[in-house]
């Protein structure tokens, strides 16, 4: 087992040594590409299974018949202590090594308005910066590392913590952990269920200011 695709990759070119197979790769990758092609200008979306058979058919014969071995598939899992579910949100609560932070808007956060995921408000003990905050309205683009820096530290944070992020279904959270990486925090976990989980279990505590 491959602990990442660059650790697979080299392995991955070991098995596509002979030249015959490359070329029948090429081949069914030029064929899915025409037929797809043509699906979208005539609209004949019924013959949808020349993609697979074109892109599959070529590469297990250039494999069976050139390569003499199998297609070698990169198969991924989640790696332990990048996720983690409520029972380990409510043990780490209060721990002064770890914070829990909310990457939903202020007003949400806060329990001010009426919430999509259920109860309104937050994890008790958790700090608040907005995701919406990472990124300059203007431009669209990351705000500048400095900025986010300081935003994170007005809320305590610091690199020798642990950082378990949540919103409201575990994606906005993940632009608050990618800027956290870019500043050098290497211990983030992500909460995927957040509060569309949370709020709707009315056996976990909730909070609003």
């Amino acid at each position: 087992m491959y602990a990442s695709f660059r650790e697979f990759y080299p392995f991955y070119l070991s098995e596509h040594s002979d030249r015959m197979c490359r070329r029948m790769h090429f081949i069914g990758s030029t064929l899915v590409l025409l037929a797809l092609a043509w699906l979208i200008v005539s609209g004949r979306w019924m013959f949808w299974w020349l993609l697979p058979l074109f892109g599959y058919g070529c590469a297990w014969i250039g494999h069976f018949l050139f390569e003499k071995n199998k297609p070698a598939t990169f198969k991924a899992y989640p790696r332990r202590g990048y996720f983690v579910d409520s029972n380990d949100v409510l043990a780490a609560r209060g721990h002064r090594d770890t914070i829990v932070v909310n990457a939903l808007n202020e007003q949400l956060h806060k329990g001010l308005e009426p919430s999509r995921y259920g109860r309104p408000g937050h994890i008790p003990g958790s700090c608040n910066v907005s995701a919406a905050a990472m990124v300059d309205p203007a431009t669209k683009a990351f705000v500048p590392l400095a900025d986010a820096e300081t935003r994170f530290a007005a809320q305590g944070f610091s690199r020798d913590k642990r950082v378990i992020a949540y919103c409201g279904g575990g994606i906005s959270a993940t632009i608050d952990l990618f800027m956290l990486h870019r500043l050098g925090y290497d211990k983030l976990t992500l909460y995927d269920g957040s509060m569309g989980e949370w709020a709707k279990d009315t056996s976990l505590p909730i909070e609003t200011d």
